[in-house]
């Protein structure tokens, strides 16, 4: 063979191999081409199925604006109605109240001034509630004496361990199968021990500090407790007999005076009734306590914070309060 035969067989070979490359790397970018043809035929629907949707949710648009159109002119309609129909009430109870034969309930009538007796007593009660702390502080007084018991115990306990290790280990030799188990304990009880007896002398000092107001506080509950425990039962007894007539009242056929009407209405509401006429109950409260006979507002003029800081506390409550039923 001659070596331009060899030549080019070898050339040929060569032209051979890259032939099959490229005809390997054409088969596999036909195959890319096709999935992706596939790919856009798939998504040729896209495009229209989003403007469908687009439509679709215009349209859910309008309806919506037509919808909300038609409910506010419903409202508004309601709401005139409401307005005129309380117009007309208003002017059938006006009168009413004006006829001969009308009967106004006086939810402020105290025979025998017992309701008067009954929150003067009350007050009474919140006045000797004021000369003792109040529960959370006293508790907060009391808090390190518990923290000291605990403190305590726990010394207690860590020095019990450290002695036992330290007998195991005073009457053993090394290498004893017990050793190792009481320098364990010995290792971990006697840092704690020494951690409960630091914490003794701030605890001690502060039960001590704090013992002098336990002390007061103890004399004064001991002094003021008859005259607390009568307020809270005249309290309870006051709230009562007022719910009691307020419920008479509003069950009956007998008009409600205009102060009780322009704070909480003729009738209590479906919802949450029991908080209607826990709310009436206090105002009432309010009205015997500082005698208020206002016929037209419910709490009377404002009192002063500085000179009645109880009762303008008490006044500012129930204003927040009647402004739900308004």
């Amino acid at each position: 063979m001659s070596l331009d035969t060899a030549s080019y067989d070898g050339l040929n070979r060569k032209l051979s191999s890259v032939k099959r490359d490229l005809e390997h790397s054409l088969d596999e970018v036909r195959s890319k081409l096709s999935d992706i043809e596939d790919a856009v035929e798939q998504l040729e629907p896209v495009p229209r199925r989003l403007d469908s949707l687009e439509y679709e949710l215009q349209e859910a648009k309008q309806e919506l604006e037509r919808v909300e159109s038609d409910l506010y002119d419903t409202v508004s309609e309601v709401q005139k109605d409401m307005a005129r129909a309380s117009r007309r009430i208003a002017a059938v109870e006006r009168r009413l109240r004006a006829s001969d034969g009308a009967f106004i309930v006086d939810l402020d009538a105290d025979p025998g001034g017992e309701l008067r007796k009954l929150a003067a007593t009350a007050q009474q009660g919140l006045t000797a509630q004021q000369q003792v702390l109040p529960q959370w502080e006293r508790a907060s007084l009391e808090a390190p004496i518990g923290q000291l018991s605990r403190t305590l115990a726990e010394r207690g306990e860590q020095r019990r361990a450290v002695l036992q290790a330290a007998a195991v280990l005073a009457s053993t030799p090394p290498g004893h199968p017990k050793r190792k188990a009481a320098e364990q304990n010995f290792r971990a009880a006697a840092p704690k021990a020494q951690q409960a007896e630091s914490r003794l002398e701030q605890l001690r000092a502060k039960v001590e500090e704090n013992r002098a107001d336990l002390v007061r506080d103890d004399a004064a509950r001991t002094k003021h407790h008859k005259a607390i425990s009568s307020g809270q039962r005249a309290s309870a007894k006051l709230r009562m007999a007022l719910r009691s007539r307020l419920s008479e009242a509003i069950t009956g056929s007998d008009l409600l005076p205009v102060w009780f009407v322009t704070a909480f209405g003729p009738l209590p509401p479906a919802r949450k009734p029991d908080e209607w006429i826990e709310a009436a109950t206090e105002l009432l409260a309010y009205r015997v306590t500082y005698q208020v006979a206002d016929k037209v507002v419910p709490l009377g003029p404002a009192p002063s914070r500085g000179t009645a800081p109880r009762r303008h506390s008490w006044h500012q409550e129930l204003t927040k309060e009647l402004k739900r039923w308004a």
